[in-house]
């Protein structure tokens, strides 16, 4: 998937230009600023930013998101399926191409008007050649889409939904294989054979204005599980209407300025905690990350940065994302980052066997955790670098 904020500069900032100034973080070791090398930051922009108010575009994300955090977690519906989370928060304009994805031509064309919406993925693996290679795969998305209205909701959950999918390459499309959800006597299930033998069941129900939607391997007791969890957090749900989305904050609380601008002009934008977590190689152990660490606001740019209840949080965070990374990415390789006390990079393959490296680069600052990742290896030393600079100049 896909997915602002402000603060003025403390006059702390102007003790880095001293020479022999140092300043002290209670719970996190110090480093005397004129014994450190300025790290390398590239092309990077090294200045904390002011997010504006967010384009009519960029409001229906943060609306999405704002759905994505009503989305329960996959393992509380299945403990296996905490790995290889995902997230994807969209608008109108994504919505049809999502949808069709996902559920296939017939649901795209019963959901064309929807107005935002979002899904969340979950697997009982990590990929890369790292799970045990006698247990089976399985995957599963849950989305949440919003209509107009509750009646246009219950219109594009119908009979409409089973009719044969379009096959780009021609032939017939298997055959939908009715299914019932215990208790949801609305929905649309059914199970259809694309994938060699594993037929992945697909459902969709109508509640209030919303669609909500399964594709996966969940039985259809796990599917009524999932609906009953998910229908509830929308009941609590308040929705921004389309047209005041514009009103939605970018980075409410300023820690999406603090992350590096990103080269290609995308949006930058602060998300909870939650719908971070939801995004992780493991979800479940990084809720508890997050939760220990006691993070409450997360900002996205061309890295991210993780604001934790204080320094010592931060670091306790910062150790838990290299574990986890280490943990489940194949042929790691450690090292430091020179200029970046306490920054640490790691590289590794994409998969076992393959050529092909990213580098994903690590450092607390304060309260605050950067995150950095980039295929290249140099590039994602300058970003952690950039990254650093930003926080340090604000702590």
């Amino acid at each position: 998937m896909t997915a602002g904020i402000r603060r003025t500069i403390t006059a702390l900032t102007g003790c880095l230009l001293l020479s022999g100034c140092a300043q002290t973080v209670e719970g996190s070791p110090t480093a005397d600023s004129s014994a450190v090398p300025r790290p390398e930051t590239g092309s990077f922009s090294t200045t904390a930013r002011s997010l504006g108010a967010p384009t009519h575009a960029s409001g229906q994300m943060l609306e999405s998101l704002r759905m994505a955090e009503t989305i329960p977690y996959l393992f509380d519906i299945d403990p296996a399926l905490h790995l290889s989370g995902t997230v994807r928060a969209e608008g109108r304009a994504a919505l049809p191409q999502m949808v069709r994805y996902m559920f296939g031509t017939a649901a795209g064309t019963a959901l064309r008007d929807a107005e935002v919406g979002t899904a969340v993925s979950a697997s009982n693996a990590v990929g890369g050649g790292m799970d045990d290679p006698t247990v089976a795969l399985r995957e599963v998305t849950v989305s949440v889409f919003r209509m107009a209205s509750s009646d246009e909701a219950s219109r594009a959950v119908g009979p409409g939904l089973l009719a044969a999918e379009d096959v780009p390459t021609g032939g017939a499309a298997p055959p939908k294989v009715v299914m019932s959800v215990p208790r949801y006597g609305n929905a649309v299930a059914y199970s259809q054979d694309f994938r060699g033998g594993k037929n992945p069941t697909i459902a969709l129900v109508a509640h209030d204005r919303y669609v909500i939607g399964v594709r996966g391997d969940l039985g259809v007791e796990q599917i009524r599980a999932y609906f009953d969890k998910q229908t509830a957090e929308l009941d609590r749900f308040i929705p921004t209407p389309l047209e005041k989305v514009t009103t939605l904050a970018l980075d409410r609380d300023g820690v999406a300025g603090l992350t590096v601008a990103p080269a290609d002009g995308a949006t930058s934008y602060a998300m909870s905690p939650r719908v971070a977590a939801l995004q992780r190689t493991d979800v479940q152990r990084s809720v508890r990350a997050f939760a220990d660490a006691g993070v409450d606001a997360v900002g996205v740019g061309a890295g991210t940065t993780s604001r934790a209840k204080d320094a010592p949080g931060a670091a306790r965070l910062a150790d838990a994302l290299l574990a986890e990374y280490t943990e489940t990415k194949p042929s790691m390789q450690r090292e430091s980052v020179p200029g970046v006390p306490r920054g640490t990079c790691l590289t590794y393959r994409f998969k076992v066997g393959s050529d092909a490296t990213r580098t994903t680069c690590v450092v607390p600052v304060g309260r605050h955790v950067a995150e950095f990742t980039d295929p290249q290896r140099g590039r994602a030393i300058q970003g952690i670098g950039a990254a650093y600079l930003i926080l340090d100049g604000r702590r």
